[in-house]
């Protein structure tokens, strides 16, 4: 009782936020595109608000999400940039735990014939692979790893990440416990090389974004090594 219960709070709230967000993006679609697009954009807008900063900062995080295809690394970066390094990672973590289970929860009340639309062919593996697991006996175990080091691993996409676990069997709480970690941190680099960019130090910049690239070229071949282990 007590559970069903705090899903229906869930819902009372979340319910709300997603219909204010279908409906912005409907009315300004092709602005909100363009502005994803231009750190400076973002932050002359965040700014404009003044003492309500963070709150647009917020809101603008989670359309970024629910608008899948809009560079989420312009947004985690101008966090860094206007906030700094801490609060910009806070803000962002905030925003991006906000925006997930919104997706989440769209994806779920849609189901699967919405997320087969929005869905790439080449992000459908991800689909398989969660599938794969639905009558396994360590079935919660295997797709918590899946969700953790899907959003881990760098070069697969996180937002869209969201629409697919929604129809898949994890649950909710294990779904925005093991995504929410894995992001911290991508997260906390992203605002940190933003909080840089305030200085025009280019020089460390560059070595930030040298060592950056190495770091997710590993990432990239381990990671996927990993994935493919949990089929054992």
């Amino acid at each position: 009782m007590g559970e069903f219960i705090r899903k229906q709070k869930i819902k009372l709230l979340l319910i709300p936020l997603i219909i204010v967000v279908i409906v912005l993006m409907v009315q300004y679609y092709s602005k909100i595109v363009l502005v994803f697009k231009d750190i400076e954009s973002i932050k002359g807008i965040i700014l404009g608000y003044g003492n309500y900063s963070f709150i647009i900062y917020i809101a603008l995080q989670i359309v970024q999400i629910v608008i899948f295809f809009i560079p989420g690394d312009i947004m985690q970066i101008s966090a860094g940039f206007i906030f700094g390094p801490i609060r910009g990672f806070l803000l962002s973590f905030l925003g991006i735990c906000l925006g997930t289970s919104v997706v989440f929860f769209i994806s779920r009340k849609l189901g699967k014939p919405f997320v087969n639309k929005i869905v790439s062919e080449k992000d459908t593996w991800i689909i398989n692979k969660l599938e794969k697991f639905k009558e396994h006996p360590m079935k919660d175990k295997k797709l918590k790893k899946i969700v953790f080091f899907t959003y881990l691993i760098p070069g697969i996409p996180k937002d869209i990440l969201g629409y697919i676990c929604g129809v898949s069997e994890i649950r909710y709480k294990d779904f925005i416990i093991y995504s929410s970690i894995a992001r911290i941190p991508a997260l906390f680099v992203s605002s940190f090389f933003g909080h840089k960019l305030s200085f025009d130090n280019w020089k460390l910049l560059a070595i930030i974004a040298i060592i950056s690239g190495i770091i997710i070229v590993i990432s990239i071949i381990v990671g996927k090594k990993i994935i493919s282990s949990i089929d054992d």
